[in-house]
């Protein structure tokens, strides 16, 4: 929710929405009648975006800090290419700029980081691509995963650039 209005009026209206309205309140546009759309557009999605960018590093923080150690969480391609294949993969989280080589199995998709003879579950063969993150996005989809795309997050490359909150316990 973003209220737009003269800043005198707004300020004050936040404290006279419902609780539900409050929470989910997440700023003010000072605006006028004679003030133009796209100004008020402009300065709705500055708001968005900066609302959305906190959101993301808040998630980041709690996967490093939070699930990863409590095992609800994984970071790191080869780990997240393990709980994709089990089906565990709740929200899937890549930088935007994040790029891997990997195989991909031609019968049934199974991803690996590593070269092997064949598909250790249908002994297909597996094809190298340059760019196999696109594949782990593509499978999340596939399993119903929310994708969350982050972009210039030192603490989240340090960690992996890829990790992903589980929907079920992580086997160590």
């Amino acid at each position: 929710l973003i209220l737009a209005g003269r800043n005198a009026i707004v300020s004050g209206f936040n404290n006279c929405l419902h609780s539900y309205l409050q929470s989910k309140y997440i700023g003010k546009i000072d605006a006028g009648p004679d003030s133009s759309i796209n100004s008020i557009k402009s300065k709705a999605m500055d708001i968005i975006d900066l609302y959305e960018l906190k959101n993301k590093n808040k998630l980041i923080d709690d996967l490093i800090d939070e699930y990863n150690p409590n095992g609800l969480g994984v970071l790191g391609i080869d780990a997240v290419i393990k709980a994709l294949i089990r089906d565990q993969i709740r929200i899937l989280i890549y930088d935007k700029n994040f790029s891997h080589t990997g195989y991909v199995c031609r019968n049934c998709n199974y991803l690996s980081t590593s070269p092997i003879e064949s598909c250790p579950y249908c002994d297909g063969k597996l094809v190298y691509y340059n760019e196999i993150v696109d594949e782990i996005i593509e499978n999340a989809l596939d399993q119903g995963c929310e994708i969350v795309d982050i972009e210039e997050n030192e603490r989240f490359k340090k960690a992996g650039s890829i990790g992903a909150v589980l929907r079920y316990m992580y086997e160590r």
